[in-house]
């Protein structure tokens, strides 16, 4: 709260907000005047060339002679569609005529024809402009009207310099909104990783300088790092409490059991025997809530190494024999290429023990253990023949300490056995589902990736 207090109130323009909506206000001004000025250059610009060969054959003979070029005047029709469009005489002093229409609309373009050293030729809108032709001193300017492959030839220069204008601005824009997305998408890209960080326990999380910008994102990117610290230290404060309870009552759990067997009682003193089952009982739940508090706080490390799954449930089913006949002779393994896995012997075990203990307390007929590989998992499945569980409490059946219809026999647990085997089966990249069989009873399923 201190540090909030002193932090210093940003301005206006550090402001993340104002800047994506200058950003894209520059972008919608950038994208009008590019099509404005795309509009407005949408005609290529007439460039001088050469006068053609037939032209000049056609005009040079009109214009050798001096006293037809002295009578030259603007807007007289010199032969076929060429007409005069401007003159300069030289007599004495320079003499400058230019047609009307031409004169008031392309007068600079006329002037600057004049003065060309050489005679050439250019599209003039709707005509050829050609000249100068020079004779003693004075010089004239010829148009005619623009035959029709010289307006295709025009109309081709203008669409490819329309095309090669909108192609430019194309490429620019894809440039600026280029640079605009990786101003935007790194600094997201960078929290989204500091969040993955976070999650696998990272108390300091890479955020770059991120922390020092005085906008939205740098204010997120400092919560996220306070965040990282305080989560950091809550974990290690459930650690050290994980710890301590775990000492604290097995310590006296373990003295407790140690008196009730060195009690001096008859065999069938019932109170005995009620406190020595209280008493496992007891003990059988700290145990199990200390293993869950242990997998959710990421306590358990993997002790990978081979193991024959098929003999891993061989062994399982022949100690649940040994421990209970009647149970034992419930379960059924099936035969099938049961799979070498490279993964947690302990956990493993720990999981399918859980799955057929819950589904052997809750139902009365077989219990089956089958296995199939399905695409790039190990599928391994516990079969009942019970009654099945209602399809609202299906997804509630792994939360801690639910214990679904605890009415239906006096074994039902204190809800455990699954939440612990759920958070076994994350730790081990696996994932614990259950539904209901069509012929009736529960399956759970334990799908492990293969490695």
């Amino acid at each position: 709260m201190n540090e909030a207090r002193k932090r210093p109130k940003s301005r206006w323009y550090h402001s993340l907000t104002w800047r994506l909506l200058l950003l894209f206000w520059a972008l919608l001004f950038f994208t009008a005047s590019s099509g404005y000025f795309l509009a407005v250059w949408n005609r290529a610009a007439p460039e001088p060339k050469p006068v053609a060969e037939p032209i000049r054959r056609t005009l040079q003979p009109l214009l050798e002679d001096p006293a037809t070029f002295l009578s030259l005047q603007p807007g007289r029709l010199l032969a076929g569609d060429y007409r005069v469009a401007a003159r300069v005489l030289e007599s004495g002093q320079q003499k400058l005529m230019l047609d009307d229409f031409l004169g008031e609309r392309y007068s600079q373009t006329l002037l600057r024809f004049l003065n060309y050293d050489k005679t050439m030729q250019m599209p003039l809108d709707d005509r050829l402009l050609i000249g100068p032709f020079e004779l003693g001193g004075n010089k004239v300017l010829i148009t005619r009207p623009l035959q029709a492959q010289e307006w295709q030839d025009q109309a081709k220069a203008e669409r490819e310099l329309t095309r090669a204008r909108a192609w430019t601005i194309l490429s620019g824009s894809l440039v600026i909104a280029i640079l605009l997305g990786i101003w935007l998408i790194r600094p997201i890209r960078r929290l989204s990783a500091a969040t993955r960080e976070i999650a696998e326990g990272s108390a300091e999380p890479h955020l770059a300088k991120l922390p020092q910008r005085r906008d939205e994102i740098g204010e997120l990117a400092r919560s996220l790092a306070q965040t990282a610290k305080d989560l950091a230290t809550s974990r290690d404060a459930q650690r050290r409490l994980l710890s301590d309870v775990s000492h604290e009552l097995r310590s006296p759990m373990a003295r407790m059991q140690v008196a009730l067997d060195l009690t001096d009682a008859a065999a069938d003193d019932r109170h005995m025997q009620q406190l020595r089952r209280d008493t496992e009982r007891l003990n059988s739940i700290i145990e199990r809530i200390l293993s869950l508090s242990k997998l959710e706080n990421g306590l358990v490390s993997l002790n990978r190494e081979d193991v024959h799954v098929g003999q891993l449930v061989t062994q399982l089913v022949d100690d649940i024999h040994y421990a209970n006949a009647e149970l034992g002779q419930r379960l059924q393994q099936h035969d099938g290429d049961w799979p070498v896995l490279q993964t947690d012997p302990e956990l493993l075990r720990m999981i399918l023990e859980n799955l057929v203990r819950n589904a052997l307390h809750y139902t009365e007929g077989p219990v089956e253990l089958d296995y199939h590989s399905v695409g790039n998992q190990h599928r391994i499945a516990i079969r009942d023949h019970g009654q099945g569980v209602a399809p609202e409490l299906l997804e509630k059946l792994f939360e801690p300490f639910y214990r679904g219809d605890p009415s239906r026999t006096h074994k039902s647990g204190v809800g455990l056995g699954l939440a612990l085997s759920q958070r076994a089966a994350t730790v081990l990249g696996g994932e614990l589902s259950a539904f209901n069989r069509d012929e009736g009873g529960l399956e759970v399923v334990l799908l492990l990736p293969h490695y």
